[in-house]
């Protein structure tokens, strides 16, 4: 009889344990989102970086060594249709160089040069800022969701490459469980190595809500902070003889 008893009181004893962990193994699951729900944050988020048609974005690269600002260079970002766009630099030590995105091409123009020179999505512009990040990233033209998990600190969307060439292979991605906004992501390599991290800055809480700024840390080789800020964004229709690689060098600023 005493055994029973001490056998039931064992029993006991166990089931608020069990009870609590069936609990956190539901919790874990309603943590999935379905893909469908989750493409509309992604959809939402990328809102929050802009048009997604023609405009013309006036920024600055800013490169941060030791917590100190040390260089800032001015930019023009033109994006128009078909997902061409043209960073053309207005000052600083790199005043009059062009880069062209197009059709997942890049082409850079030295002042000077009669030719724009072919490179790579991962050439250095600035910092760690690449011709990849300044030219931007289209998350829902250019990735596939793959997979989506709310967590403590938002909402964790997988971005896979739908193509090659790309400037990333795979992202993932932090979104406020509130509103969409882009918290940060963290962009890996073909090989699977981390490239870098980013966070997304927000505008004031007197301005309508959108990206004003992304950080980028590279994660491979130095631990300095690029700062690509997205002062103005102004919705343009932009004539394709802008994107045109063998007349780069007579395209001028807007």
């Amino acid at each position: 009889m005493t055994q029973k008893l001490n056998t039931f009181s064992r029993l006991t004893t166990l089931i608020p344990t069990l009870l609590l962990l069936g609990s956190a193994l539901n919790v874990s699951v309603a943590a999935e989102l379905p893909l469908p729900q989750a493409q509309q944050y992604l959809a939402t988020a990328e809102q929050f970086r802009g048009p997604q048609q023609s405009f013309v974005l006036q920024g600055r690269i800013e490169t941060i060594k030791a917590g100190r600002s040390e260089k800032m260079q001015p930019y023009q970002l033109l994006s128009g249709e078909d997902r061409k766009s043209l960073v053309i630099f207005t000052g600083g030590t790199s005043q009059g160089q062009k880069v062209l995105l197009q059709d997942q091409q890049f082409w850079l123009q030295l002042p000077g040069s009669r030719r724009a020179l072919r490179i790579t999505p991962l050439q250095k512009l600035m910092g760690e800022a690449s011709s990849g990040d300044v030219a931007t990233l289209n998350w829902q033209q250019d990735y596939q969701l793959v997979a989506a998990d709310t967590q403590s600190e938002g909402i964790q969307l997988s971005l896979q490459a739908k193509r090659e060439g790309l400037s990333y292979q795979r992202i993932e991605l932090w979104v406020s469980s509130t509103d969409q906004f882009p918290l940060r992501a963290e962009f890996y390599l073909p090989s699977g190595k981390q490239a870098k991290s980013a966070r997304f800055v927000r505008s004031s809480n007197s301005e309508a809500p959108r990206v004003v700024a992304m950080e980028l840390l590279d994660r491979m080789q130095s631990k300095d902070v690029t700062v690509l800020h997205y002062d103005v964004v102004t919705p343009q229709t932009l004539p394709a003889r802008l994107f045109n690689p063998q007349a780069l060098s007579t395209v001028q600023a807007i």
